[in-house]
Order: structure tokens, then sequence, then C-alpha cells
């Protein structure tokens, strides 16, 4: 057994797919590079982790988009910014 092959995770009882998180990302016009992962805390919470070049500095308005697009538990809760990936 070799784990999933795929990128969904269970995060606070949900299965999300980051690959679908990552494309909506991308589709964001300040956006040029993204990607998401789950991290885990020292009590085993999981959460979402987002990875982002943005072309301006202005992580809140991300999420503001993100947030008119994807339900609440799929906007990652920990945000990076990157000059790129």
């Amino acid at each position: 057994y070799i784990g999933r092959i795929d990128q969904q995770v269970k995060v606070r009882g949900y299965r999300i797919e980051l690959s679908e998180i990552e494309v909506r990302l991308a589709q964001l016009a300040d956006v040029h590079d993204a990607a998401v992962t789950a991290v885990e805390d020292k009590s085993g919470n999981t959460a979402l982790c987002a990875y982002v070049a943005p072309q301006q500095d202005d992580i809140e308005a991300l999420k503001a988009a993100l947030k008119d697009t994807l339900p609440d538990y799929m906007v990652p809760a920990f945000w990076v910014e990157m000059d790129e990936l």
C-alpha cells in the first residue's frame, strides 16, 4: 500500500482536492503561481496552507476573492507569500 495517488486531503471532516484550490488561485489576475498543501500542527489538526507568488502584495484581497468562489472550509488558513515557485 503506497497511499493516495491524488491530492485529496481531509480537513475538519471535509474531503478537499488541493488541485481545485490551486486552479482557483491561478485564475485570479493577481497570482503568478500557487500551490496548496495540508499541514498538521502538534495536536494533530490539519489545515490548508497556500504558497502564492502574487503580482501585488495584497494577500487579504486574494483571500477575499477566493472566499467568493469557494466554501469557507476550502480557503487556506495559512498563506505564504513567495517571489516565485
